[in-house]
């Protein structure tokens, strides 16, 4: 198994740690309770789930630099 080039890895790792806190800081924004009734300035459900994709991208993609095979087989 070939290591994973030091700069791919820590901009994975960079990735998946920006996604999971987009998406923990989104849920915990949605969490809290409204003082009024307008609305927020950041849409907090979209980028919830963009924060979600853009960590599970990373996750598979910190697997694949680990040489786990994902995806097709030929």
């Amino acid at each position: 198994m070939a290591s994973p080039s030091p700069i791919e890895l820590w901009v994975t790792l960079a990735a998946l740690s920006g996604g999971a806190g987009l998406a923990a800081g989104m849920g915990w924004l949605e969490r809290q309770p409204r003082k009024t009734l307008t609305p927020r300035l950041l849409p907090t459900t979209p980028l919830l789930m963009v924060g979600g994709l853009i960590a599970l991208i990373a996750l598979v993609h910190l697997v694949n630099l680990w040489g786990i095979h994902t995806g097709r087989f030929r």
